[in-house]
C-alpha cells in the first residue's frame, strides 16, 4: 500500500501550526481592538467622526460591535477547523487515511466552513452600510465563491472517506 510522503506531511503539519498561530495572533488582535474600542469610544468617535469614512459616527458603536462578534465566531470556526485538519493530517501519517472518524472530520470542516460564510454575509452588509460612499471598507466580508466550493468539497471528501472506510472494513472481513 502506498504511503504519504513524510515529507510533505511534516510541511503540512507545519503549515496547519502555522496557520493556527496566525488565527490565534488574529483573535487576540480583534479581541485588543474590542477591549480598546469598548474604554476608548469617546476618542475613537471623535477621531471617526473626522475621518469622513463613515456615514454615522455616532450609530455606529453597535454594528461595529456585531461585526467584532462575527469576526471572532469566524476565527473561532476557523481554529477549529484547523484542529480538524491537525488530526487528519496525523491520521494519514499513521498510515490510516480512511478511518471513520476522519470522514467525520472532514464533515466538521465543511460545518465549520458553512458558519465561516453565514457569518461573512452579515459582515458585509453592516460594512456596507456604515462606511461613506467609496470606501475599501465596505467591501469586507459577503459570500465567497471559493468558500462555496471547499464546503462542497469537504462534504464530498467526507462521503469519499466514509465509503473507503466501509469499502476497506467490508475487505478485511473478506480475508
Amino acid at each position: 500500500m502506498p504511503t504519504a510522503s513524510p515529507a510533505l506531511l511534516r510541511a503540512t503539519r507545519g503549515m496547519l501550526w502555522l496557520s493556527l498561530a496566525l488565527v490565534a495572533a488574529s483573535t487576540l488582535i480583534v479581541v485588543a481592538i474590542g477591549v480598546g474600542l469598548a474604554f476608548a469610544w469617546p476618542d475613537v468617535l471623535a477621531r471617526f467622526h473626522d475621518s469622513g469614512a463613515f456615514v454615522d459616527a455616532a450609530a455606529i458603536r453597535a454594528p461595529l460591535g456585531a461585526m467584532m462578534l462575527l469576526f471572532l465566531a469566524i476565527l473561532v470556526a476557523t481554529a477549529y477547523m484547523l484542529r480538524q485538519l491537525q488530526e487528519l493530517v496525523a491520521s494519514a501519517a499513521r498510515g490510516d487515511p480512511f478511518a471513520p472518524t476522519n470522514a467525520q472530520r472532514l464533515r466538521r470542516v465543511g460545518w465549520a466552513l458553512v458558519v465561516t460564510q453565514v457569518a461573512a454575509l452579515p459582515i458585509h452588509w453592516i460594512s456596507s452600510r456604515i462606511v461613506a460612499a467609496g470606501s475599501d471598507l465596505g467591501s469586507a466580508g459577503g459570500l465567497s465563491l471559493g468558500g462555496v466550493l471547499a464546503i462542497l468539497l469537504a462534504f464530498v471528501l467526507a462521503a469519499v472517506f466514509e465509503q473507503g472506510s466501509a469499502m476497506r472494513d467490508e475487505l478485511e472481513g473478506t480475508v
